[in-house]
């Protein structure tokens, strides 16, 4: 099997967080059986309240991310939460805390405390590691600057450690996607690698990643891996299982998305973050055209969003080509 080139990742990474996250919209808040029951099981593009391939908030902020990242080539947070400000439209399903942070960004607040205003003691919910995939890619050759990038793009919404966290094994998991060779990737390797990236004692999550260590050496049922891994809107849930589905399906897009969205519950969220890992592996020719064609294309739709993966792969190339800075010696 032919390896996948990295600009094809950088629009795999990108374009899957958006198929993930309108095909599982309209199923979002339903119980697995409802998804498994209902209009083919989440295996065709369907009509949600946004319309058929419509977005959410969580590609909407992850397209504010790539810009900022593709513009700036670092991580700029005055940047990056002037971008979440610019693209935020309401109808998109943006949760009430999310809007209180963007309208504290509006009025002036400093972008390093909006946060911890709305949230005195952070949030740590999913809204930092739904988004966060275009760093995974841009950073994929530099863990501790992924780690820095991932954390501080997360602090402007979502201040609690393991709000952080969450956003940061996120973008660990594409980042190995993104660097595992096509056709042979080892979940269990791949798992040791986000384990040993993990901050101890940032709980639970090392203790959900043992979890997923014990599920992929078993056949559990859908329902035994929700009961274990759970599939709500916090980081701690949502992002092992969005990992889980794409260690437990790594040979195709398809199959690691509708998992995914099977897990019900935060669908849309969990769909994406799976299919930003996935379509790191894959590359965007892995991703099925009848999911990418009915994508919706106007303004900020999919061909813009292959277009930004493009400028943030560029940036990226620039950025490693760079001179860098000697240390004083």
């Amino acid at each position: 099997m032919a390896d996948v080139d990295l600009r094809s990742r950088f629009a795999g990474a990108l374009t899957g967080t958006f198929v993930g996250d309108a095909l599982g919209a309209p199923f979002e808040g339903r119980p697995s059986a409802y998804v498994a029951g209902n209009w083919n099981g989440a295996k065709s593009m369907i009509e949600s309240r946004r319309g058929c391939g419509a977005y959410t908030d969580d590609t909407q902020m992850m397209i504010a991310v790539a810009e900022s990242l593709a513009a700036c080539g670092a991580f700029d947070g005055e940047d990056m939460a002037r971008c979440f400000v610019d693209n935020y439209e309401p109808h998109r399903g943006y949760g009430g805390g999310a809007r209180l942070v963007l309208s504290a960004l509006t009025q002036g607040c400093p972008w390093d405390r909006a946060a911890t205003i709305v949230f005195p003691d952070g949030s740590f919910g999913n809204g930092a590691a739904m988004r966060v995939a275009p760093v995974g890619v841009f950073y994929h050759h530099d863990l501790m600057q992924l780690r820095k990038a991932a954390e501080d793009s997360a602090s402007i919404t979502h201040a609690h450690p393991l709000g952080k966290e969450g956003a940061a094994l996120q973008a660990c998991a594409v980042a190995q996607a993104t660097r595992a060779r096509a056709g042979s990737v080892d979940p269990l390797k791949l798992l040791d690698e986000l384990q040993a990236f993990v901050r101890s004692e940032r709980k639970p999550f090392p203790a959900k990643l043992l979890t997923i260590g014990e599920l992929l050496q078993s056949s559990p049922s859908v329902n035994e891996v929700v009961s274990l891994l759970g599939n709500d809107v916090s980081s701690m849930t949502a992002v092992p299982a969005a990992i889980y589905a794409f260690l437990s399906h790594p040979d195709s897009f398809q199959e690691t998305v509708t998992y995914a969205i099977h897990l019900g519950g935060d669908t849309d969220t969990i769909g994406a973050m799976a299919g930003a890992i996935a379509g790191a592996y894959h590359g965007a020719r892995g991703i099925p055209g009848e999911w990418l064609d009915p994508l919706e294309n106007t303004g900020k739709g999919r061909d813009y969003v292959l277009r930004l993966a493009s400028s943030l792969y560029e940036r990226h190339l620039a950025m490693r080509e760079a001179p860098q800075a000697e240390s004083p010696g």
